[in-house]
């Protein structure tokens, strides 16, 4: 496309984040810092559901005035804080990430190559998650436990698993779903699906490229991994399915063997990371284990008020 073509029809990007880290929690100045210098010069905003309402908040509103920030409850759940943030949003693209989520410098012209790439009727581009603190063993832990199947590469091209934090919609999508799909969990277990069953497209491809930049600390990982294993169990199964629950209650003591299993698979198929792994391995072994108690406390008593405390 030309400059000039680009001009009559200028591209409008809406940057979804909830800040929500009680961690590394002046990530998202980073986050905001490389936005600025994206490659392209796509127009964009930046709309923080915001429930931390601290020093950081503060920063951003005086020093960021591209951002919006929209002071939310602190019991408000991530997907609250990113449907407060969509229902401000003007922009032709949503999308979704991290408030400790730093993106490539061609992240947002990735997105706009990956649209006009995909194939009719792809609502939805996503792309690769890369780990951008690695300082030491616990770091790889935390990362290969939430993302070493986002690892590049991913597929390439149309299929049903994108990323949740990495990830730009077509706003269209959004104005015939049910407000109870964005607020009710994370849109890739509750909006992809019905997007998938309306035969929309989705696309992959690792030209969108992430970096997730948590620095965890032991204590808090260990209790995130078990809240949200916790809210992925209590919600998997509706209040009737009691017998589905109490054979998921009763598998959930082989799931640290599966996990490993799926890890371990997952990195050879990537051909890379194996030393990372394989010092991760001490940290990983207690993660899944918590992991499957979550799990199993979540068929057991329900998600409670797991969601609203995920970070």
């Amino acid at each position: 496309m030309t400059e000039l073509e680009t001009a009559a029809q200028p591209l409008m990007f809406s940057v979804l984040i909830g800040l929500v880290s009680t961690e590394d929690s002046s990530r998202i100045l980073e986050t905001l810092d490389v936005l600025r210098k994206q490659a392209g010069g796509h127009g964009y905003e930046v709309l923080i559901g915001d429930r931390r309402n601290d020093a950081v908040s503060r920063k951003i509103a005086s020093d960021y005035p591209e951002a919006t920030l929209i002071p939310c409850p602190a019991s408000a759940s991530l997907p609250e804080l990113r449907t407060a943030a969509l229902d401000r949003a003007k922009g032709q693209y949503i999308i979704v990430t991290e408030d400790h989520c730093v993106p490539s410098a061609n992240w947002l012209d990735s997105m706009v190559q990956a649209f006009r790439a995909a194939p009719a009727g792809t609502v939805a581009v996503g792309g690769c998650v890369e780990n951008g603190v690695h300082d030491t063993a616990l770091d790889w832990a935390t990362f290969f436990c939430e993302y070493s199947y986002f690892l590049d590469p991913v597929h390439e091209g149309v299929g049903p698993v994108l990323p949740g934090m990495n990830v730009a919609y077509d706003r269209a999508i959004f104005q015939d779903l049910d407000r109870n799909l964005l607020t009710s969990g994370f849109w890739e277990t509750t909006v992809h699906p019905v997007l998938l069953k309306a035969g929309k497209t989705l696309f992959s491809t690792n030209r969108i490229r992430l970096f997730h930049c948590k620095k965890f600390s032991f204590g808090l990982f260990a209790r995130q991994r078990y809240i949200y294993s916790r809210y992925y169990a209590g919600l998997r199964f509706g209040p009737d399915q009691l017998l589905k629950k109490a054979i998921a209650f009763g598998v959930t003591p082989i799931l640290p063997a599966l996990l490993f299993y799926r890890m371990f698979k997952q990195i050879r198929a990537k051909g890379r990371l194996r030393a990372e792994l394989m010092s991760a391995l001490p940290y990983l072994a207690v993660f899944v284990v918590i992991w499957a108690w979550g799990e199993m406390m979540g068929y057991l008593l329900g998600s409670g008020d797991a969601l609203a405390r995920i970070e």
